[in-house]
């Protein structure tokens, strides 16, 4: 059985806070230097989690052993750079944060769709630093709201909380009570901005759709909540480029369809949602943090 990537040593709270005391106190090109080391040395010797990354990229770019193994090196180290940049910037005042940015595309298109007054839905995966990303839009004076389920450590869920706190990012966290569903819509209602994670679902309140041409849970809640709401589906990424500054993206509104047959327009809507991803995976598929097999 594969563990559990969130029960490895990054995911306990005394490594949380030595990662924030040293990123507050060292400078960026030091920080660099030392993460990168321990993301080679974690590499090598994680060796269940690093089968199960080499897996997930083996079926975005191919069955070829030496460019998977490089990539999924490749991938631990931008892994510890988002950690870094994160715990650097996510933790201080925006301005300073939004200094490791070098460019936003798209904009238009996000300010046509939040005009329209029913809120935004933006789309994310678990590519490039979509924490970081979300400070792109929280400093603009919108409200913005990250949906994300129960962290397992709970310490490590309120530093987070506060981190976000900072921004002005709000937390709407799933669990079995259906008041976050209304919190959601209400949030929409006053036309904010709601952030949901997609490519790492399960069974329960997903729909199986092809994903890099096999099965795969992606969420129905996207689909149900737009079209109660009327708010606009709008795919976006954070991604780290080569010259160590972020840039963020948003995509033009994944168009739903409504024909009348209702299990039949969520497969393909939700299934344009997988597509959208698909795209910007295989653009940069060293940023996509799936510690988990997909495909079982």
């Amino acid at each position: 059985m594969a563990k559990d990537p969130r029960k490895n040593a990054f995911n306990k709270m005394w490594a949380f806070h030595i990662t924030i005391w040293i990123a507050y106190h060292l400078p960026i090109g030091i920080l660099r230097a030392i993460e990168r080391s321990v993301a080679v040395i974690w590499h090598f010797f994680s060796r269940n989690i690093r089968s199960q990354v080499e897996s997930n990229l083996t079926q975005v770019i191919g069955p070829d052993p030496k460019r998977v193994q490089q990539a999924s090196r490749q991938l631990f180290i931008n892994y510890a750079d988002y950690l870094t940049d994160y715990t650097k910037w996510g933790m201080t005042e925006t301005e300073k944060s939004l200094s490791v940015f070098c460019s936003v595309e798209g904009g238009d298109i996000f300010f046509r769709e939040h005009a329209k007054g029913n809120g935004v839905i933006l789309l994310a995966a678990h590519l490039g630093n979509w924490e970081l990303g979300a400070m792109v839009f929280s400093h603009r004076g919108i409200p913005f709201n990250v949906v994300t389920a129960k962290e397992e450590a709970e310490q490590i869920a309120n530093v987070r909380l506060r981190a976000r706190g900072m921004h002005n990012i709000k937390t709407i966290t799933i669990d079995d009570q259906p008041f976050f569903f209304i919190d959601i819509v209400n949030a929409l209602k006053r036309n904010e901005i709601v952030a949901m994670l997609v490519d790492r679902y399960e069974k329960k309140n997903g729909l199986q759709v092809d994903f890099f041409g096999r099965q795969t849970y992606f969420p129905r809640g996207p689909v149900m909540i737009a079209q109660a709401t009327g708010a606009a589906l709008l795919p976006a990424a954070t991604v780290l480029e080569k010259d160590g500054k972020y840039r963020t993206f948003v995509g033009e509104p994944v168009q739903l369809v409504s024909s009348g047959d209702k299990d039949k327009d969520m497969f393909e809507n939700v299934s344009r949602i997988a597509r959208v991803f698909e795209g910007y995976i295989r653009q940069y598929p060293e940023q996509w943090y799936n510690f988990s097999k997909l495909w079982r």
